[in-house]
């Protein structure tokens, strides 16, 4: 049996691309509900070149409030539906505005809609409010935990020598034997999203056991290794009292975001959460009001007893498995491997599957990229190379 199976021909990496492609234009292009109580979800996502991608998910609030808030669970992709996917050249507001629009005639006008505060995305919504007056605009809670941690650290003196310091240190330590020792690496962009992974080292190295040590560099003398130690880290000393203060804050936004993100966002979460700020002991008072003010204001939009979505995790989860399938291409540009962020919403059963590939031609998807995207950057530069060889190789 097994020697039958494996005797079978294998479909090349090109075919299963066009499956997929198919699939996903099927997806996208199918017919959604028309629903009353869509949730919109959307964000951007940016390659290289002039292109962005803008997203558009929707999860109904029925599906919230029977099942995921009462699971305690944040969304799944299965939970959400792609509603619009676009490649935009300018990502004006009145663009998005426009897009979000035909979304509404197609399927309906929703009850919310969560996004960060990027400037384009913030003026599309608003205008799209201007039309629809009753539609809720949530600011995403990891956009806005991250935004206050970058108030309070990038205008700290203390903690801009301690990023600095901790670089130095990775500089110094990169081509030695305690490399293994060196701060995580820091992120250009995004950095305040991912501050406890400094933090957490911090800690660590502070509270390492010497004789663990030791026993994990058996090549240098304990007193040689000591002396390392020492010369490599005292300057982490300064920062004791500062590192605590800073890992409190990180620790309070996250207890904020995993509250709202598994029970949603209400009157009953502002009270938990508030309850929970009195329990802490030399709290940073000054940061947690302006998280009940962030809290506070996002509830004044909704009424006694409606409970909000207010985070676009879902949505930032699928642009990470979208860049993880395109980071093969030789440019990271946007192209047909978009569609992928359709294929992780789907239930792909042997029937659905089999619908989409009937419905779709590889044809279809070569149309759809042409008329969304023109022509590659890897097909310009094939174009022009193969003319300078060949001139090279008249001459």
């Amino acid at each position: 049996m097994y020697k039958e199976i494996f005797s079978e021909a294998t479909p090349s990496f090109s075919s299963v691309r066009k499956w997929l492609g198919r699939i996903g234009l099927y997806e996208l292009t199918r017919q959604k509900e028309y629903r009353d109580d869509w949730i919109f979800i959307v964000d951007l996502t940016v390659e290289l070149g002039n292109e962005k991608g803008l997203v558009v998910l929707g999860v109904p609030e029925q599906l919230l409030i029977e099942e995921v808030f009462p699971s305690r669970r944040g969304l799944q992709y299965q939970d959400v539906q792609i509603l619009g996917l676009e490649i935009m050249r300018s990502t004006k507001g009145e663009l998005i505005e426009e897009k979000l629009t035909e979304i509404t005639r197609k399927c309906g006008c929703p009850k919310q809609i969560i996004a960060d505060r990027g400037s384009d995305i913030q003026r599309g919504i608003k205008l799209y409010q201007q039309n629809n007056p009753d539609v809720i605009y949530t600011y995403d809670v990891t956009h806005a935990m991250a935004l206050l941690i970058k108030h309070e650290l990038h205008g700290s003196a203390k903690y801009q020598s301690f990023i600095q310091q901790c670089s130095q240190c990775r500089k110094q330590l990169q081509q030695t034997e305690l490399s293994f020792l060196s701060p995580p690496s820091q992120r250009s962009q995004c950095r305040y999203f991912n501050v406890e992974k400094l933090l957490d080292w911090a800690f660590s190295i502070l509270n390492s056991p010497l004789d663990t040590l030791v026993d994990l560099v058996p090549n240098i003398e304990p007193d040689i290794l000591h002396s390392k130690l020492k010369e490599k880290f005292t300057w982490l000393a300064v920062y004791q009292d500062s590192l605590i203060n800073w890992k409190q804050m990180v620790q309070i936004t996250r207890f904020v975001e995993t509250q709202i993100k598994l029970c949603g966002l209400n009157q009953e979460t502002f009270s938990m959460i508030q309850q929970h700020l009195t329990t802490l002991v030399n709290y940073p008072e000054e940061f947690a009001q302006k998280i009940l003010g962030y809290l506070t204001h996002e509830l004044s939009f909704i009424q006694p007893g409606q409970i909000l979505l207010a985070t676009t995790d879902v949505l930032e989860s699928l642009f990470g498995k979208y860049k993880q399938f395109s980071s093969r291409s030789p440019f990271k540009q946007i192209g047909q491997m978009f569609l992928s962020i359709c294929l992780s919403t789907m239930n792909l059963t042997t029937t659905l599957v089999k619908e989409a590939l009937e419905t779709v031609r590889f044809l279809d998807v070569e149309d759809w990229a042409a008329q969304v995207f023109g022509q590659s950057m890897l097909s310009k530069r094939r174009i022009l190379f193969s003319v300078s060889n060949s001139d090279t190789e008249t001459a």
